[in-house]
């Protein structure tokens, strides 16, 4: 009976340990792989499974993740935050080569920011002809004052007043003119022009199959929030 209680005790102790250890090691690996998934700098990541020992068969009842500066292409996405549900990985490749392959996703939500310093960066560095652009995000409205440099001989003051679309059909998101000043003189919409709607995110480059649900102009930044769901 004493050696019965010794056992009984001995794996009560282990599956406790394993409750406690597992759920840390697999969010660390986790975290890991996602960093090389979306290209970022950090990830903090939360696995969620219950019960944790089920982990060490690849599912996963919930993954949460908070990544900062995401590179996707010339634009730079201050902050993201990942929520997974129903999601099954290749747990050999997630514990051995720390790489996030996975098999199922049930659920995601992506909600990411870009603040009007980033979007000044990138239309600096992405748009033809462009320099010096300065962002102004407010509720609902987005204006650009730049230097456009034409032909690389003629250089004229421009500001733009417009917003941030997200596409369905193209998972794109895209910055649309609505209002043109050429040196300060209004010349309303210049159908044509290289900043009359610029392609800003490309949906289909961010892991998970998400398309955009709402996009929120804030004071100072962007909230893009996307989803799986048709």
């Amino acid at each position: 009976m004493k050696r019965l209680t010794t056992i009984i005790l001995f794996f009560t102790m282990v599956l406790a340990a394993v409750e406690i250890v597992l759920p840390k090691v697999v969010s660390d690996a986790v975290a890991l792989g996602l960093r090389d998934l979306t290209g970022s700098r950090q990830v903090v990541a939360k696995v969620e499974k219950s019960p944790a020992v089920f982990m060490l068969g690849g599912t996963f009842d919930r993954v949460s993740a908070d990544v900062s500066d995401v590179k996707t292409g010339k634009l730079t996405l201050r902050n993201m935050h990942i929520v997974l549900t129903g999601v099954a990985v290749d747990m050999t490749s997630l514990l051995t080569k720390r790489a996030l392959v996975l098999r199922q996703v049930d659920d995601a939500v992506i909600t990411t920011t870009i603040t009007q310093e980033e979007l000044a960066a990138f239309l600096n560095s992405a748009v033809k002809g462009v320099k010096n652009a300065a962002v102004t995000l407010s509720p609902g409205k987005v204006e650009v004052d730049s230097a456009l440099t034409l032909g690389g001989i003629a250089r004229v003051d421009i500001k733009l007043e417009g917003r941030i679309t997200g596409d369905r059909e193209q998972r794109s998101i895209n910055f649309v003119a609505d209002r043109f000043w050429l040196n300060n003189t209004p010349v309303g919409n210049i159908g044509g022009s290289l900043l009359t709607e610029v392609s800003l995110l490309d949906l289909k480059k961010l892991p998970f199959g998400v398309n955009v649900r709402d996009i929120v102009i804030e004071q100072g930044q962007v909230t893009i929030y996307t989803d799986n769901r048709p």
